[in-house]
């Protein structure tokens, strides 16, 4: 094969945004083009951003992504491969495109439409009839082009193998054009699987993939360029837009695969959720609850990271339980980072609001509605900075609570983004030192990590649970599916088990009303989980029914 420079183009669309969206295509074309770039590839579903979902029902929706397809083709000249929705006679299809001239060539309509976790393309796509291999004019030379759409690697399970089958019709080199979505290890899994079919077929593989934060989901960009030996060629940044020149006819040299600390990586993918979720739904500032806990420290370090601290506001909230270490830690926090800090009492609200209540209450103990009352004081107040100042608030809970259901509704819950709800509480800790031990000094207080997790809402109050026990069970029950039986049957305890199995079960209608949170794990709270509010489901052995 003769010298050919291909670009890929690891971009960051925003779903919906046409006009940018034509802007960026437009920069990173004429970029590959200063390069010499023979042909240039963008990632799937480029011209609308991904994933559309059912905005592909509104309007002329489907209409402008095609005519703002026609608009980029009139400026292209050497070939260009991307990716966007294709109509025909009223059915949809998630489609790759050739232009060259000025015109579209060639079109591929994916096969594979994954219908599982957070992918829903059955509801919107037809798939198409078969892999397809274009021949192509490049660089003085005729050759064939097997081309993919994401899920279309992903062939394990399918009836139809892809990669295989599109070596068989003669491609020389494979091109994947994908919006594949960050989970931790998913960088492993991708290199891993392209290896094995590259091992198999001998010939280069090139995947180009999204980059961005849209919605829950994090796109790692993390484009792959694999030789036909199974040599990495080349690799995207990490949670960045990228831009990748390879000569794939040539005797290119091995690199070594780019792998963060597992801690690394997920605070990374954050930062570009929090970054983009911020800058796409239009906000520039957040406000952050400060309680001078674990779980908004780490809030606020991710969200000082990703906007910049003059656009980070914390609001310390004390009521009579709270303690002085609690205020001069978040105090402290604030001026390790920058940020804006001040301090809101609360009691005064809430004296009053017991005041009013106090007669319907008369004779009844103090419980869990008393302290429930002070978190949802401290929700309006966010919310009415947020309402003055169009501050967006960051909510601070993270998954092992949000699973259990400890967390207050309307209270500690409310914000426009759940920034750490796929972290769990053993995760949160991990961050935080990791935070504190690539720093020059210690952005989040020692005190903050070590003293014991409290609400503080009621006197010396503490979390009522060993999170090192407590946090890897939920793990086990909401990522690895594991049943109540499965997890007895290793040995842990029967009624904690139980316990905490009728919890998570028991507070999906809270979760139902949470804010996004954003996706780092395998298994999320959100769209990748679907799990009936009423359920009596108790996951027990069919002995015990």
């Amino acid at each position: 094969m003769s010298p050919i420079k291909i670009a890929l183009c690891q971009i960051n669309p925003t779903v919906g945004a046409f006009r940018s969206n034509l802007k960026i295509l437009n920069d990173w074309y004429n970029r590959s083009v200063q390069q010499g770039a023979d042909l240039v590839v963008f990632p799937e579903l480029s011209i609308t951003g991904y994933p559309p979902s059912d905005l592909l029902h509104e309007g002329d929706f489907v209409t402008l992504n095609e005519n703002i397809l026609q608009r980029f083709a009139k400026k292209v000249t050497i070939p260009v491969i991307v990716g966007y929705v294709r109509s025909d006679s009223g059915k949809l299809f998630n489609s790759a495109v050739l232009i060259k001239d000025g015109a579209i060539e060639l079109v591929y309509d994916k096969l594979l439409l994954p219908t599982y976790d957070v992918f829903d393309e059955k509801r919107y796509f037809e798939a198409g009839k078969e892999p397809v291999v274009w021949s192509l004019d490049i660089g003085g030379e005729r050759l064939k082009i097997g081309i993919e759409i994401c899920e279309d690697l992903w062939d394990d399970d399918y009836p139809v193998k892809v990669t295989h089958v599109l070596k068989e019709q003669g491609a020389d080199f494979i091109i994947n054009i994908s919006a594949s979505p960050y989970h931790e290890g998913r960088l492993a899994d991708r290199l891993g699987l392209i290896r094995r079919k590259v091992a198999d077929i001998r010939i280069p593989f090139l995947y180009c993939n999204l980059v961005g934060g849209q919605d829950e989901l994090i796109f790692d960009g993390q484009s792959l360029v694999i030789s036909g030996e199974g040599r990495l060629l080349a690799q995207g940044k990490a949670f960045q837009e990228d831009f990748l020149l390879v000569d794939i006819g040539s005797q290119s040299h091995e690199i070594e695969v780019r792998v963060m600390e597992r801690e690394e990586e997920i605070y990374q993918a954050l930062c570009l959720g929090v970054r983009d979720y911020i800058r796409k739904v239009g906000y520039s500032d957040v406000v952050i609850g400060l309680s001078g806990g674990i779980d908004s420290s780490l809030v606020t370090c991710i969200a000082a990271e990703a906007l910049g601290p003059d656009h980070v506001h914390g609001i310390a909230m004390p009521s009579r339980f709270s303690s002085d270490h609690s205020i001069n830690d978040a105090r402290q926090l604030a001026a390790n980072l920058g940020i804006d800090f001040r301090v809101a009492p609360i009691q005064a609200v809430v004296d009053c609001f017991e005041s009013n209540l106090k007669d319907d209450f008369s004779g009844l103990p103090r419980d869990l509605t008393e302290e429930n009352n002070q978190a949802r004081i401290r929700g309006d107040i966010l919310m009415a900075y947020s309402n003055k100042m169009n501050w967006l608030v960051l909510s601070c809970g993270n998954k092992t609570e949000l699973a259990l259901g400890y967390c207050t509704l309307y209270g500690d819950m409310v914000g426009g983004l759940a920034v750490i709800s796929d972290l769990s509480k053993t995760d949160v800790y991990a961050l935080a030192r990791w935070i504190n031990s690539n720093t020059d000094r210690f952005l989040i207080p020692q005190n903050c990590i070590d003293k014991p997790p409290s609400a503080e809402l009621s006197p010396d109050q503490v979390d009522p649970f060993d999170y090192d026990i407590v946090s890897p069970l939920v793990d086990a029950i909401i990522e690895d599916r594991k049943s109540p039986r499965m997890l007895i049957d290793q040995g842990y305890d029967r009624n904690m088990v139980q316990d905490i199995y009728r919890k998570i079960h028991r507070n999906e209608y809270k979760r139902r009303q949470a804010a996004p949170g954003l996706r780092v794990s395998l298994k999320a709270f959100g769209s990748g989980r679907r799990i009936p509010i009423v359920n009596h489901y108790a996951g027990i052995s069919v002995e015990e029914i």
